[in-house]
């Protein structure tokens, strides 16, 4: 080299100002809490102690701690564990961990001193190393060093204990001088609510290790499983409804890619959970409250897990057919993947976020398209007999056939089926029960019947595939008018419109009823219109309808009047 050549030189790293830049790698609270639990779980920990210290006054968190039974950290490498890009299982694909930075970053993500202590299986001393942001800034903290301590902090030492004394091995991590945990103010989440989230993050991502006996506390309470799919036992189900029900499978299958297994299952939440249409899927058959089985916030999501544990719950976009429906909250959707396909789901070194390639994307997409479909229309299904069932009971038309019964007191009487013989009389009203589904209930069976002797006009639900919108039986002057609840008229139309009669004022979303309203009108023109059509096809219609026009009018305008009169 000349001596006129320059060499220039610069670290590598500034390591402060990295490590302040690094404090916004993309953690939220629940991703950065899961770090550490990941870590205690890859130790063979069975019991997981996550804990927040609060300010007595402002309630801001000033310290995490994470305390585990696990295998603990050999003092050789415990001080590598805090050095970013370090990791035993750097590149791994059989845990949870992979990328080395997971653990640091996280913790940085919230506070700015971390502090680790672990007592090792097999060796009864305990060690301790730590890195602090403000010791790095001001030049006092220029390595990490791991070093041998007499015993754990005063102050954290009790919870490393479990039911059956101090834990054998284990570890402590305390993340302190947290700054990311304050009050928001008015339009910021409360901590409360955070750390509600973190509660129901930890119950869902670690549902399959807790199912397999992990325990895991949050703030002293014990973490339960929270499975969007209902398959898994739930403690907590059981403790406040007396029964722990099972959701039903819908479908499932199996993608394979470059010989590894991506399972997909779509599942219906349990019946009594979605009983009624318009309970939302906080109360139960039985109206009790289930809001603890946070149902609506399953409204379209997807459930993703790696290696068992979940790392993404939201849309995906494009993912459902025909976007988002309101009853998606009770389908459950779950796709399982081996970390060997971490390419494959674009995984984040947060953990926190998942999205399918292309080509995985478009056939995830094609076979979901069948099972939400049919799930969906289960649902709507079974609403539709609830409904019915439940109209029965509630007599959805007792006040249109009370103003029909007082207009008919002046009106002319009927006349067809006069000339019925007794038996086919009797015959014809066991077919009218039987269509109407009370031919096996005997009270539902005498009230109709009670119906028909004492009403000129009787309306009964029933439901058959044909394309007839009703069917009218005449007997000795009454009519009997069987409603086809199966046709799109009464599913699009009518049913939504009682719906929202059903609801109280308070409950009442505007711009919906307003939609309801305006389909309604609509409806009725084209009720008009198809009954124009109807008279059209035939060939001479002034004829054969004019007295029927003239006597629908007439009677359409007294019964209206009385209606009105009733209120």
């Amino acid at each position: 080299m000349n001596a006129d050549d320059t060499s220039y030189v610069a670290d590598i790293v500034q390591v402060d100002r990295a490590l302040e830049s690094w404090r916004d790698a993309g953690f939220d609270l629940a991703a950065a809490i899961g770090e550490p639990v990941d870590n205690s779980q890859e130790a063979a920990a069975t019991i997981i102690k996550v804990d927040t210290f609060r300010h007595r006054k402002t309630k801001d968190v000033e310290a995490i701690t994470f305390a585990d039974n696990g295998h603990g950290i050999r003092p050789e490498i415990l001080a590598k564990v805090l050095s970013l890009g370090f990791s035993t299982r750097y590149g791994a694909r059989s845990g949870l961990g992979r990328f080395g930075v997971g653990l640091k970053l996280a913790a940085l993500s919230v506070a700015r001193r971390v502090d680790i202590y672990t007592r090792p299986i097999g060796d009864n001393n305990i060690y301790h190393t730590y890195l602090d942001l403000d010791e790095v800034a001001k030049g006092d903290q220029e390595h990490i060093k791991a070093s041998k301590i007499d015993e754990f902090p005063t102050d954290f030492a009790h919870l490393l204990n479990g039911e059956d004394g101090p834990f054998q091995s284990g570890t402590l991590l305390v993340w302190s001088k947290v700054d990311r945990l304050r009050h928001q103010g008015a339009y910021g989440e409360s901590i409360d609510e955070k750390l509600g989230e973190l509660m129901a993050f930890l119950a869902r991502a670690y549902r399959q290790f807790i199912d397999s006996g992990l325990t895991i506390t949050l703030n002293g309470k014990r973490v339960l499983p929270q499975d969007p799919l209902f398959q898994l036992d739930n403690p907590l189900a059981q403790e406040k409804l007396g029964e722990d029900l099972k959701g039903d499978i819908i479908d499932q299958t199996t993608i394979e890619i470059n010989g590894h297994p991506v399972d997909v299952q779509v599942s219906l939440c349990p019946r009594e959970y979605r009983y009624r249409e318009g309970d939302g899927g906080t109360v139960d058959k039985n109206k009790r409250d289930i809001t603890f089985l946070r149902i609506p916030q399953n409204q379209g999501k997807i459930s993703i897990l790696r290696n068992g544990r979940e790392i993404y719950y939201n849309l995906v976009p494009r993912m459902l057919p025909r976007g988002v429906d309101k009853i998606d909250r009770y389908i459950g959707i779950q796709v399982s993947f081996p970390a060997e396909l971490d390419e494959y789901f674009q995984v984040r070194h947060v953990k926190r976020g998942a999205e399918p390639v292309k080509k995985l994307r478009k056939e995830l997409r094609e076979w979901l398209a069948r099972p939400v479909k049919a799930a969906r229309q289960r649902l709507r299904t079974e609403w539709g007999q609830v409904k019915q069932q439940e109209r029965d009971l509630a007599k959805e038309h007792d006040q249109a056939s009370t103003a029909v019964n007082k207009a008919e007191k002046t009106s002319p009487k009927g006349r067809a089926g006069l000339d019925l013989p007794e038996g086919e009389l009797d015959q014809k009203i066991s077919d009218l029960l039987e269509d109407a589904g009370a031919d096996e209930n005997q009270e539902k069976a005498e009230k109709l019947k009670e119906q028909i002797k004492q009403n000129p006009i009787t309306l009964i639900d029933a439901s058959w595939p044909g394309r007839e919108l009703f069917e009218i039986t005449h007997l000795n002057g009454k009519a009997i008018l069987k409603l086809n609840r199966r046709h799109p008229f009464f599913r699009e139309v009518y049913e939504p419109l009682a719906a929202l009669a059903d609801q109280s004022a308070k409950d009442l979303d505007a711009q919906h009823a307003v939609n309801v309203a305006r389909r309604t009108q609509n409806a009725i023109d084209v009720l008009f219109m198809a009954y124009a059509k109807s008279e059209n096809m035939h060939d001479t219609p002034e004829d054969r309808f004019m007295d029927l026009r003239s006597y629908w009018g007439q009677f359409t305008r007294a019964y209206v009047l009385e209606l009105v009169k009733e209120g």
